[in-house]
């Protein structure tokens, strides 16, 4: 309750009360504690929907994983170094979890299981070499080797924010490493934040990995979204989910993935970050880390 000079006044005080000398600050008080209440609710029902699909409904990360990728080769394509962390954590943390499943325990991704491509060393800052270190230090946070990460240094696909690659330099660079792949994952053909070097990898996807292409493979994408969700953190978990099992057609054939990820796995995927691409960690990286959503959920869509 809250208490005036003048007289004791509950909180659930009408807001049409009509306020008058000292029950001014009574009601005032009454209000403020019931827009928290508000505030505090909104706040607590993401909450709730992430603790329970994923402890409640946790096993499908692992096990609608396994049904897709269980005992496959896997080549996650991707543009720069810090790509995989920004972007793909909960789906390398899902990825790991699986490999601990089937790998007796062993915290560590099979040899030919999970390899990442990275189409370039990141050198628009002139800081190629440190970058390329800097990935597979945070590869490792995910169980993955350093033998399985491949960093391309091409001149026709360097690092800058407004080029589109072309896309048969994509294919005879990544080609010979993907003989022996299953599965691809790269981004959709928003790139996430609109890169324009994201969006050449999909355009390579959708022209060489797909229909009648050259290096026909099981192709999925990172899905974008808008600004507004990409910058809510946890609480785009609901809508992802409830949007990808109940409104998505693709969910009904198989053709979409949801992966959460748990407190523990969001902390790895921090740590890949801050602790892998040091080079990388300015003020606003900072901001991404606590805000960004796909650094707790990846919905999957196959192409």
């Amino acid at each position: 309750m809250c208490v005036s000079p003048w007289k004791r006044i509950y909180i659930f005080c009408p807001l049409n009360f009509e306020v008058r000398f000292g029950n001014t600050h009574s009601c005032q008080c009454a209000q403020s504690i019931m827009r928290l209440r508000k505030i505090i609710i909104i706040i607590l029902i993401p909450v709730l929907v992430w603790l329970i699909t994923k402890y409640v409904l946790r096993p499908p990360n692992v096990r609608t994983l396994s049904s897709h990728f269980a005992h496959k080769r896997i080549a996650m394509i991707i543009a720069h170094p810090d790509d995989e962390a920004m972007f793909f954590g909960p789906t390398l943390n899902a990825l790991r979890q699986l490999a601990i499943q089937t790998n007796l325990g062993s915290p560590a991704l099979p040899e030919t299981n999970l390899r990442i491509l990275c189409l370039s060393t990141g050198n628009a800052d002139s800081l190629g070499e440190t970058r390329t270190g800097e990935l597979r230090s945070s590869a490792a946070h995910f169980g993955i080797p350093p033998s399985n990460v491949i960093i391309f240094d091409d001149p026709r696909v360097q690092d800058r924010m407004g080029v589109k690659w072309p896309t048969d330099a994509i294919a005879s660079l990544v080609g010979p490493y993907l003989t022996d792949v299953d599965v691809v994952i790269t981004f959709d053909n928003g790139g996430v934040s609109g890169h324009g070097n994201h969006i050449s990898l999909n355009s390579f996807a959708r022209e060489f990995l797909s229909g009648q292409g050259e290096i026909q493979r099981e192709v999925w994408m990172l899905k974008s979204t808008s600004v507004l969700r990409k910058y809510v953190s946890f609480l785009d978990i609901p809508y992802t989910y409830v949007s990808n099992h109940f409104f998505n057609s693709n969910s009904k054939t198989e053709r979409s993935l949801v992966l959460v990820s748990d407190v523990r796995e969001y902390a790895n995927t921090r740590d890949a970050m801050t602790q892998g691409h040091k080079s990388q960690m300015r003020w606003f990286r900072w901001g991404w880390i606590s805000l960004s959503r796909y650094m707790v959920v990846n919905d999957l869509h196959l192409l």
